[in-house]
């Protein structure tokens, strides 16, 4: 009898330090399936596990990208802001009025 094959997709470490490991498991019975190990816990997936899970993640990775877009876009009209102070501060008011004094 054939022993499973094992192929290593996934190895990474998360931010405690644990190892995240994602395994294809190719049986001799010609079925395939998938081995996901978090540290010392394990849990086996299918096709259609591993699909939702895909779905998941990409959907925290979207809404990820859109906090740091907004991050960023704060960041810009704050140092559009501050360039704005420190330039009225040494040449005066950029925008005065003709008549204005």
């Amino acid at each position: 009898m054939r022993q499973p094959e094992l192929t290593s997709l996934i190895g990474l470490r998360d931010s405690d330090g644990d190892r995240l490991v994602l395994v294809r498991v190719d049986r001799p019975n010609g079925t395939r399936g998938y081995m996901l190990k978090v540290g010392t816990g394990s849990v086996f997936l299918t096709a259609g596990d591993l699909e939702g899970l895909s779905t998941v993640i990409r959907f925290e990775l979207v809404s990820a990208n859109q906090f740091r877009f907004f991050a960023r876009a704060i960041w810009l009209l704050i140092l559009c802001a501050l360039v704005w102070l420190l330039t009225s501060a040494v040449i005066g008011p950029l925008f005065a009025y003709p008549w204005s004094n």
